[in-house]
């Protein structure tokens, strides 16, 4: 019986990779995404290699300019300015053209970056322990937190975790309001700007992972202890994600109650979480989509490894990055689709693009915004009825074969 597991787990999953995603498009690059951010306008900004690169919700490249090495962090603003940090040590600003707008040297490398809406502040987190504080493309203040930071956010206030074991908030004027020491290394830091969810990795003879969720007050609410390594924490609407090399995928509320945990035959090193929906990829070949009750949206089967992964700030638009990475082929492409339809959303039309494409002209202009629909926007299923049959097909079989499984299970037992 026992031999049967494995062909049974196999049956298992099998639905699962027949519900790929349809992509809005695809654009393809030298070397790999090292960072990604998606604005609620649907244009994406990357980290890609040596450098910087816009991409529009159409799949066209606004630009490519060099960045001062590879950029580890990226974050975008609502009217497309995009912030880098980059390993060697550089916070830059480049505006809606591709301008360099503004750069500034840290200590070290910059390992965390994080933009306002309007791109009026911005917040760096470097490897020297100092936390930079921008305000109309000067640095207003910076703060020594005493060890590497890994993880910033910019809200009403400015948080941020170290290697120290730190959480510490400061308000927008520099003053520190508080600190919490949780041990370890604070490895990840998201926030909703009510809550805080914190990573924290203790290292030793092996890897061991706590989550918290802290108040913004820097009470500590739950915590999660995993005997694994967690790689990432997202926070959204009132749920936290988590996944890594933990075998699975798990989504709590803000009670800590555990909403779902999705087995996970593959690692995931990033994650997000928007309206419920969870997105996951990184560290293997696989990104799988999960919608609110757990279920897949998709699976996603690359024959290369996939990267990262990132959503918008409402969750309308997501994007998938994967690569190849080698001597002599060095490759990235990122994969884009619209999860939700409205006002603004990019065309659903597939095109794949390629280092060559660009756009001739931007229409933007520094500034510019457009505003967030106010009704919640259905799911967008761009592939039509096929799909969705495909996908009821994917949810009967798994069912089958879960039930399968299970009876097998029980027989064994009773055996």
């Amino acid at each position: 019986m026992r031999k049967l597991l494995p062909v049974l787990i196999l049956l298992l999953i099998s639905p699962l990779v027949h519900a790929q995603p349809e992509w809005d498009w695809k654009y393809s690059d030298t070397c790999m995404v090292f960072s990604m951010a998606v604005n609620d306008r649907g244009y994406v900004a990357t980290g890609f290699g040596y450098d910087v690169i816009l991409i529009s919700p159409t799949g066209k490249r606004v630009y490519k300019v060099p960045s001062r090495d590879f950029a580890y962090s990226i974050a975008i603003s609502e009217n497309n300015y995009v912030l880098a940090g980059t390993r060697g040590f550089y916070v830059q600003l480049f505006d809606p053209h591709g301008k360099l707008a503004f750069e500034y040297k840290t200590g070290n490398q910059v390992w965390a970056v994080a933009i306002s809406p309007d791109a009026e502040e911005f917040v760096a987190g470097s490897n020297d322990g100092w936390l930079y504080f921008f305000r109309g493309k000067k640095l207003v203040w910076k703060a020594d937190t005493g060890a590497p930071i890994w993880g910033v956010y910019l809200g009403r206030e400015v948080y941020a975790g170290n290697d120290a074991g730190l959480v510490v908030a400061y308000s927008l004027n520099g003053t520190r309001l508080w600190e919490k020491n949780l041990g370890g290394r604070v490895w990840r830091l998201k926030s909703d700007g009510e809550h805080i969810a914190a990573l924290v990795l203790h290292t030793g003879e092996g890897v061991t992972s706590d989550v918290y969720l802290l108040d913004g007050n820097g009470t500590v609410l739950w915590s999660r202890h995993f005997d694994d390594y967690v790689r990432d924490v997202s926070i959204h609407d009132g749920r936290v994600a988590v996944s890594g090399d933990i075998g699975s995928i798990d989504l709590f509320s803000l009670n800590g109650t555990q909403i779902y945990q999705f087995p996970a035959f593959s690692p995931f090193w990033d994650v997000a979480t928007r309206r419920g929906y969870v997105l996951a990829g990184g560290g293997g070949k696989d990104a799988v989509l999960l919608s609110p009750n757990g279920t897949p949206v998709w699976y996603f089967q690359d024959n290369r490894s996939v990267s990262v992964v990132a959503m918008s700030p409402s969750g309308r638009y997501l994007a998938v990055a994967d690569r190849t990475f080698q001597t002599v082929n060095c490759q990235g492409t990122v994969y884009f689709q619209t999860l939700f339809k409205g006002p603004g959303a990019a065309s659903s039309k597939v095109t794949n693009t390629t280092e060559t494409s660009q756009s001739s002209s931007s229409s933007l202009s520094p500034g510019q915004t457009t505003s967030s629909p106010t009704k919640t926007p259905t799911p967008h299923n761009s592939s039509g009825s096929g799909k969705g049959l495909r996908d009821r097909a994917a949810e009967i079989g798994l069912g089958l074969a879960a039930l399968i499984l299970i009876v097998l299970l029980w027989r064994e037992i009773r055996e």
